[in-house]
């Protein structure tokens, strides 16, 4: 299929769409997630949205409700986010560690949910995700949640990249550390709600973690760091879903290997740059 053509078809539209939303909203995150360690938090959220899902279809099964899967996955994600949050607050148990029962203990929950359910088949949609599922109710809450990370970077930034930093420092100067954790512990669980259909618990992380480590590798400054995480994030789901359909491959496959090889090229980059100043 030739790349023009794609556009003629509403899904290719709505992933497009989905892709230019979520990729710079997932990658800004992923700058502060990595600069305080949550990589394996994102991950484990992801994972656990599993059990969400159950829970959702478990409840609509009893009430008779038909809601959205999406706003069971968002609440249980944000009420788990909480939770971890309050445990590495309030024991002496380290993150890593509250993490790793969490995210275990959630999954097996998850999946023994979904085989009382009798839905094995679902679990192929929610660990790998389709982003061409996505239509213009999917969209809209992908544009909400944008713009409320985006507000919050704007009016946030600067409270939350010194807590990030220099914790003590930050309450010297009246910033809460804590609530700040909260606050973008909530917004890391909101993303993966509301993009696990685009990749699934699988690759959702991939999403928030590697633009940010690839342009760690690349950049001298903060400010730099920001800029080439969001341009990895804009341009690497255009490029996946491109190659995806002209190939006819997996699209969220394709989008974390375009990821990877970004961050390949960084590292290259990173390891030439010391040889050029040897010789020169």
């Amino acid at each position: 299929m030739h790349f023009i053509e794609l556009f003629r078809y509403d899904f290719i539209r709505y992933a497009l769409v989905s892709g230019l939303l979520l990729g710079p909203t997932c990658a800004l995150l992923g700058v502060f997630v990595n600069l305080r360690g949550m990589a394996f938090f994102s991950d484990a959220l992801a994972h656990s949205a599993l059990t969400g899902v159950a829970l959702g279809f478990m409840i609509d099964a009893w009430t008779g409700w038909k809601i959205d899967p999406t706003i069971y996955v968002l609440i249980f994600s944000c009420l788990l986010a909480l939770g971890m949050g309050w445990l590495s607050q309030r024991t002496p148990l380290s993150r890593d560690t509250i993490t790793a029962f969490t995210f275990t203990g959630s999954v097996a929950l998850g999946v023994i949910l979904i085989s009382l359910l009798g839905k094995h088949r679902m679990l192929e949609g929610l660990l790998f995700g389709s982003i061409y599922a996505n239509g213009p109710a999917d969209i809209v809450h992908q544009a909400i949640l944008a713009a409320a990370v985006l507000v919050f970077f704007l009016t946030q930034l600067r409270p939350l990249t010194l807590a990030t930093l220099d914790p003590e420092l930050a309450r010297s100067r009246g910033i809460r550390p804590a609530l700040l954790h909260y606050a973008f512990s909530l917004l890391v669980a909101a993303t993966v709600a509301v993009g696990l259909k685009m990749l699934g618990a699988l690759l959702l992380s991939a999403l928030i973690v590697m633009p940010a480590a690839a342009a760690r590798i690349a950049s001298s400054s903060f400010r730099n760091l920001i800029l080439v995480a969001l341009l990895l994030g804009i341009a690497a789901p255009p490029v996946g879903i491109a190659a995806s359909a002209t190939l006819n491959l997996p699209t969220g496959p394709c989008i974390v290997l375009v990821h990877v090889a970004a961050l390949a090229v960084c590292q290259l980059i990173h390891l030439i740059r010391p040889l050029r100043s040897l010789t020169t």
